[in-house]
């Protein structure tokens, strides 16, 4: 009778254990396709869609955005490896029902990313460069973001910081709606958390606020920031927590120089070590955004 008892618990005990390996093969099977990385494509525009004065702009904006999601560790899709013939040799539907095709065959999600060029009578010569970013498998809308218009049509700088503007505001909301676009142990700005020391001279008050609130809702890796001192409306001092490696930082905010109207050369200069950043700006150069007016 014990030997029966014995070889019963026995069978139970392996039972129990198989099961209890069986749930957790499942649990992480589950737990590996929460975690596939969404992918990105960037859809190419239609020429019927934009002006003959725009396409070159349209075409230097998306290349632009491709390079913005590069370099924060996205690596998007390229329509011309995934059979996507060009917009103008097949009908909407037929180029939608391709894109679906395609979303299944990835192992993630499959994101689109859409540029426009927004124009209205009065800013004609001014376009205001804006994006979307639609979940093609559901169809929904889940990202949409504009930034300031373009002043110089041509200038490559004032693009590039355009589309770094863009695709900051569109990780942060696709971050926020549950997707995953990056391997975090495989970003190519990140280092370990670092204290850096943050002086800003000559923003007015409503300037610095501006400027901090890109910085904390925008720059990749960013953790905290704590005021040090501020001894004077024009100059303050902080301690920004980030895992963004200082040339990273020095980068991003060169780019946000830009997109403000603040030419590196002539209005400010950033100067940086591997703990310390110093942003400096001519007090008599005002920025001009919908927080700060001027």
């Amino acid at each position: 009778m014990n030997g029966l008892l014995k070889q019963a618990a026995t069978n139970i005990r392996k039972f129990t254990i198989g099961a209890l390996l069986a749930i957790g093969l499942v649990n992480v099977s589950a737990l590996a396709n929460e975690s596939e990385i969404d992918n990105v494509i960037i859809l190419p525009t239609s020429l019927s869609e934009i002006s003959e004065g725009s396409i070159s702009l349209e075409r230097s904006l998306a290349f632009a955005i491709g390079e913005a999601l590069m370099d924060i560790g996205i690596m998007p899709l390229t329509p011309d490896f995934l059979s996507i013939p060009p917009l103008e040799t097949i009908g909407r539907t037929e180029f939608l029902a391709l894109l679906k095709r395609t979303a299944t065959q990835q192992p993630g999600r499959l994101l689109a990313v859409k540029t426009d060029l927004l124009l209205t009578t009065k800013s004609e010569m001014h376009p205001t460069p804006a994006a979307s970013v639609i979940d093609i498998g559901t169809g929904r809308l889940v990202a949409r973001t504009s930034t300031l218009p373009l002043l110089a049509l041509d200038d490559r700088l004032e693009i590039e910081a355009s589309a770094t503007a863009l695709v900051r505001a569109l990780a942060q909301q696709l971050e926020q709606n549950g997707y995953v676009l990056s391997e975090t142990t495989r970003k190519p700005w990140g280092v370990r958390a670092t204290d850096y020391r943050i002086a800003i001279e000559g923003f007015d008050m409503c300037e610095r606020r501006g400027l901090l609130a890109t910085m904390e809702n925008e720059f990749p890796g960013f953790l905290s920031v704590e005021l040090v001192k501020a001894p004077n409306p024009t100059f303050a001092v902080y301690v920004y927590r980030s895992t963004a490696t200082a040339q990273r930082l020095q980068k991003w905010l060169e780019q946000l120089m830009i997109s403000l109207r603040i030419a590196p050369s002539a209005s400010s200069r950033i100067l940086a070590n591997e703990k310390s950043i110093r942003v400096q700006k001519d007090r008599a150069h005002k920025i001009y955004t919908s927080m700060c007016d001027g």
